[in-house]
This record gives C-alpha cells, sequence and structure tokens, in this order.
C-alpha cells in the first residue's frame, strides 16, 4: 500500500516538473523567435512591423532579413 502512495507521488512530482520545464522553453522559444513574439504571419504583417518604432532595432533586423528572404 505505502509503496502504492509513493510511486503515485513520485509519478505527480515527476508531471509537474515536467510542466513546469516545457513551459520554461516554450517561453524562451517565444523570447527568441520574433514571428512569434509579435506575431507575424503574412509578409504585410512583417512590413508593418519592420516599420514600427516601439520594437527594438534589434528585432526589427531579424524580421528585415525575415521579410526579405535571408532567414528561415
Amino acid at each position: 500500500m505505502y509503496l502504492l502512495i509513493g510511486v503515485v507521488s513520485a509519478v505527480l512530482v515527476l508531471q509537474i516538473a515536467l510542466f513546469f520545464i516545457i513551459r520554461a522553453k516554450k517561453k524562451e522559444e517565444r523570447e527568441n523567435n520574433v514571428l512569434l513574439k509579435y506575431d507575424i504571419n503574412s509578409p504585410a504583417d512583417a512590413f508593418k512591423k519592420m516599420n514600427d518604432m516601439s520594437i527594438p532595432e534589434e528585432d526589427r533586423l531579424k524580421i528585415e532579413a525575415l521579410y526579405q528572404g535571408k532567414e528561415s
């Protein structure tokens, strides 16, 4: 009986740990991917974001490179 409770507890802790690890990985991926970060779905969206001065210069340069087809 106690073994079963221990196994169930271990599985629960593992699931919680995996949840937070996956969540952190997705957040990091979203921060590094300008298409996801600024919700760019089309070349028109990319063009609008390239001219948006509220977006940091580094991100605008990444968007411009994607818009021009230099990166994939």
